[in-house]
Parts: structure tokens; C-alpha cells; sequence
């Protein structure tokens, strides 16, 4: 009887371990959000003004990782959307910068150009149509789902890199915004003619709404605790003030682009996915579809006026009421309870360096340009005249590309230079101007030989194939500028101002909850992944935060 007791108890547990080992239930839709310099300390700063049902109905409902990282440099916005959805770093899918430079052609190579497809949408010769994602390698979580269910794609930014990058390979629909004609455009890699949907929200000449309108406080002035105009500080388009209110003022020379620097572009933005969700029917099919929004206006913005600017705090907040309407919409369309999310950003951004100063930080805005002119001088006068930097124009000066230097090596061939030689001179020079952190050699990164987090960070970030012979790293606070003219600030370094970023997953795979746990920004796609039941991107570098799923 015992023993029988026993076999049934054992056929019990097998029973229940196999329902547990069932693939989770598959959604109606998956939503990645991705806010373009969306620094982590917003998501905490701001969150007693936002409202419910915007981003508190992630970070409150949802598995916030509040410890979050950017694992690469440089932390810049193609990378970044390459990254989150493939789980690799610019070590393994190759976009390694916006632009850098292209050791084949010797010039300068943009991260998403492609001569070989025209516009759709605009003039086909038009270079803002001449995009894919053909300089990505590898695939995302967007391929996996399309494998996996043959499910529905559609991906859109203001930016053809936002749009493209987390798309993959074969999507439904990418879309970016042209700034010339106000359109959302694509390319004949995608497709040969705009969806009817894409075509009606064009034909609405939405962006003509927005131009003259001013943007002003959302709250009353008590509410923002940093000055007006606070040391650094840029200004808007056709502006003279870099106070509140602000005018859209639309210039010949930029097209639609002033919209992009206000909440307005934003707002166009979220519209532009309305009518995708219901162009497209998402979310409406036995298999789930995916939807990627790329919102880039607090970038824009973030460049002008920094983290702690009046501007910044404004243009969040009206972004968690735009996130309040699209979430009610995709609960209205599709069932919040059916949806998965995931939210995250490409980057932070560091403070003005005029800010930092006065906070008591090292602020500056070094000459860098000038200085590698002097670096050129001293290498030619250690080790004979020559051209020993490629920059794409035929200069003699280096051109600094993401903190990257490339050597023309046949001149050091000629010279019987060794590389590692010169290396070791550039990286004596740099440390002796006050202005540098580290050097890093080509040799260094590939072999490993890079200590420390800074270190594997920018390991992480090189690519064999396109980074340069040496890698250059200013020190934190420091913005390369040309003296007292320069304003506004940046990102892209290895500092935690620019790897800091939140991580939200939302729906039923994951448990709520705040989690401090080590995090990088590869482990998004395999946790995502899981908790989707599926298999994650191929050359995915990152493994699933198990405490975080169901």
C-alpha cells in the first residue's frame, strides 16, 4: 500500500513539474518602448508628478530593474537600438557607433545608409530613404517572433536608426520620420509603396498642427526645482532665450526638425503607432504581433538643455500623459491584460560640463580638436613626417570617431613602425594633457587585456572588423567642445550619467517588483525571450533575470 502511495505521489509531482514546464501562454501583442535618453534617475526624480496609468503603470505593475546598465562604449543612440533587442554588444553586431569610419571605402559610414535601396515615400533618390539595417548583424527579438509565430512587425521613430535597428530583418513595416516633407517615409528594402494607413496619416499633414504652437509648463513654475536657465543651456530653433515659453518655429533650412525638441514630436509619434495598431489590425490575430516605438524628443530636447533643466523635467512629464493615452488605447483595442511590455532607453546623458562645474564637479569642454592637431605635430616629430591617421578627407590631423583612431597602415609599414609602437606613444601623449581617462590599443581590447568595468565596457563595444586602432576615453564631466561658444551636452561615455537607464518588463510573465539586481542591457532580449517562450537572438551575449518571470 506504502509503495503504491508512493508510484502515485511520484506520478503527481511528474504531472505537476509538466504543466509548470508548459510554454507560457502567448500574448495578443508585445509593445517595446524605447525613450531616447531616458536616464534612470527621471523614472525616480519625476515620480510624484506622474499620473496613473503612464509610466506608473509600468514601474508600479511592473518588473522594474532600477540597477540597469549599459555593458559597451560608446553609449550613443544606434548601438543602443541595435543592442536592446538583439542582446549584443557592438562587439558582435557591428554598429559601433552613428557613423564611423569604414576601413574599405575610407570613409565616413553611417549606421543604417544603404545606396543600394531607394525612398519610399519620398523622392526615391532622396537620402533619407536610403536606409535598412544592412550594416546589423545578427537578428532580434523581432526575427525570433516572426520564426517563431509568423508574427506581425511594424517598428517606428522619428529616427531611421530608432526605427530600423530593433526591427530586424524582414519586418512588417519600418517607418521614420522626414523631416524635408513632415512624411513618415520607409525603403525599398522594406516595401515598394506606403501602406493606405501610412499614406492617410501622411495625407492629415499632422506635423502643420504643431509648427507656431508654444510649448509652456505643464505645471505651475513651484513644481520645477532647477532655474529657468541654468548654466549651459541651448535653445530651441528660430530662439534667442533659452527660457520658457517656447515657440515652434519652422526654418527652411531644417524642414519639421524644430517639432522634434518639443513634446510635440512626441505626440505625432504616439498618434503615428495609433494608427499602426489599427492600420495594421495588431494585436487582432491567433499569434501575438510586435509593435516598437522609439520615442526620440527628450534626446533632442536633452542635448539643448541638459538632465537638469526645466525642459527635460516638462517634456517627460508630458510624455507620461502621452503614455497614459496609448496604453488606455491598446487597453480600449487589445486588452492591457493581453499585452506585454518592455520599456528601456538607448542612453543617458551627461550634464552640461557648465552645470557640473558649478555643482562642484570637473565640468569643461576640452579643445579636442585642436589637441589631436598637436598630437599629429608630436608623432610627426618623433617619428618622421607622414599621414599616420586615416579621417576621410585626406587631413593629416586625426579625426576622433566615438573616442576611436585609425591608423593608415601602409605609412606605418613604410616606417617599419609597429602599431603597439605607436599606441604606446598616443596613449603617454593623452595621459599627459589632464583631459584623458584610459588608452585603449587595438591589441589590448581583442586579447582581453582591458581591467575593470571601464574596461570590459569598452571591450564590449569593439568590433575587429570597423572599430579603430585606439580607443581614446575623456575623463567623466568632460564634453569635447571648441571653447565658450559650445552649449548644450552629450553622451556616449562609459560613465554611469550615460549607462544608467531603466528596465521595465510588464505583463503576465513577469513578477512586479523593483529589483537592484546586476543587470545589463543584453540581458533584456533572453529575458524577454523567456518569458515569451522563445528563442532568444542568435548571437545573443546576455542570460534571463530568472527572478524576474513567473
Amino acid at each position: 500500500m506504502k509503495y503504491r502511495t508512493l508510484i502515485s505521489l511520484l506520478a503527481l509531482a511528474a504531472c505537476s513539474a509538466g504543466a509548470q514546464a508548459a510554454p507560457p501562454k502567448a500574448p495578443k501583442l508585445v509593445v517595446a518602448i524605447l525613450v531616447d535618453q531616458l536616464r534612470y534617475d527621471y523614472l525616480d526624480r519625476f515620480h510624484s508628478k506622474f499620473v496613473e496609468g503612464g509610466f506608473r503603470e509600468l514601474t508600479d505593475k511592473g518588473a522594474f530593474m532600477t540597477f540597469a546598465q549599459y555593458n559597451y562604449y560608446p553609449t550613443v543612440t544606434a548601438p543602443g537600438h541595435a543592442s536592446f533587442f538583439s542582446g549584443s554588444s557592438p562587439m558582435m553586431h557591428g554598429v559601433i557607433g552613428n557613423d564611423w569610419f569604414d576601413k574599405r571605402s575610407g570613409a565616413m559610414m553611417y549606421c543604417v545608409e544603404d545606396s543600394s535601396v531607394t525612398g519610399v515615400g519620398t523622392q526615391p533618390d532622396a537620402k533619407a530613404g536610403k536606409m535598412s539595417p544592412r550594416n546589423f548583424i545578427g537578428a532580434t527579438v523581432a526575427d525570433q517572433m516572426r520564426l517563431h509565430w509568423g508574427s506581425k512587425v511594424v517598428s517606428m521613430s522619428v529616427k531611421d536608426r530608432g526605427a530600423i535597428l530593433p526591427a530586424g530583418k524582414k519586418p512588417t513595416g519600418a517607418y521614420w520620420f522626414e523631416s524635408a516633407s513632415g512624411n513618415f517615409i520607409t525603403s525599398s528594402y522594406y516595401q515598394n509603396e506606403l501602406p493606405a494607413w501610412v499614406k492617410a496619416f501622411n495625407d492629415s499633414k499632422r506635423p502643420d498642427a504643431f509648427v507656431g504652437q508654444t510649448w509652456d509648463r505643464l505645471l505651475d513654475e513651484k513644481q520645477y526645482p532647477m532655474p529657468d536657465a541654468a548654466a549651459g543651456e541651448s535653445h530651441l530653433a528660430g530662439e534667442k532665450t533659452s527660457t520658457f515659453p517656447h515657440k515652434v518655429i519652422k526654418e527652411e533650412s531644417e524642414g519639421y526638425e524644430p517639432i522634434l525638441s518639443t513634446p510635440f514630436g512626441n505626440q505625432l509619434l504616439a498618434e503615428f503607432a495609433k494608427a499602426a495598431i489599427e492600420g495594421e489590425k495588431l494585436g487582432q490575430g491567433t499569434n501575438p504581433d510586435l509593435l516598437c516605438v522609439s520615442f526620440s524628443s527628450i534626446d533632442y530636447c536633452g542635448h539643448k538643455f541638459g538632465p537638469y533643466s526645466q525642459e527635460v523635467q516638462d517634456i517627460t512629464l508630458r510624455l507620461d500623459r502621452q503614455l497614459k493615452e496609448l496604453f488606455a488605447y491598446l487597453d480600449k483595442k487589445v486588452g492591457l491584460a493581453n499585452v506585454v511590455m518592455v520599456l528601456t532607453a538607448d542612453h543617458g546623458v551627461a550634464p552640461t560640463p557648465e552645470n557640473a562645474k558649478e555643482d562642484g564637479l570637473d565640468g569643461a569642454r576640452p579643445p579636442v580638436a585642436e589637441m589631436l592637431g598637436e598630437l599629429q605635430a608630436k608623432v610627426a616629430e618623433r617619428f618622421g613626417p607622414g599621414r599616420y591617421f586615416l579621417s576621410g578627407k585626406g587631413s593629416l590631423k586625426p579625426r576622433l570617431t566615438d573616442g576611436n583612431l585609425y591608423y593608415d597602415h601602409a605609412v606605418l609599414e613604410e616606417k617599419k613602425l609597429a602599431p603597439e609602437t605607436l599606441t604606446a606613444f598616443i596613449r603617454e601623449w593623452a595621459l599627459s594633457t589632464g583631459v584623458f581617462h584610459a588608452v585603449y590599443g587595438r591589441d589590448q581590447l581583442l586579447e582581453g587585456r582591458a581591467p575593470g568595468v571601464i574596461g570590459q565596457r569598452i571591450a564590449n563595444g569593439f568590433n575587429a572588423e570597423r572599430s579603430g586602432d585606439v580607443v581614446l576615453i575623456l575623463k567623466p564631466w568632460l564634453i569635447a567642445g571648441t571653447g565658450k561658444a559650445a552649449t548644450g551636452t552629450t553622451h556616449g561615455s562609459p560613465f554611469s550619467y550615460d549607462t544608467h537607464i531603466p528596465i521595465i518588463f510588464y505583463g503576465a510573465p513577469f513578477k512586479a517588483g523593483r529589483y537592484a539586481d546586476e543587470f545589463s542591457i543584453t540581458d533584456l532580449a533572453p529575458t524577454l525571450s523567456a518569458g515569451l517562450g522563445i528563442q532568444e537572438p542568435p548571437v545573443c551575449m546576455g542570460k534571463p533575470a530568472v527572478r524576474v518571470l513567473k
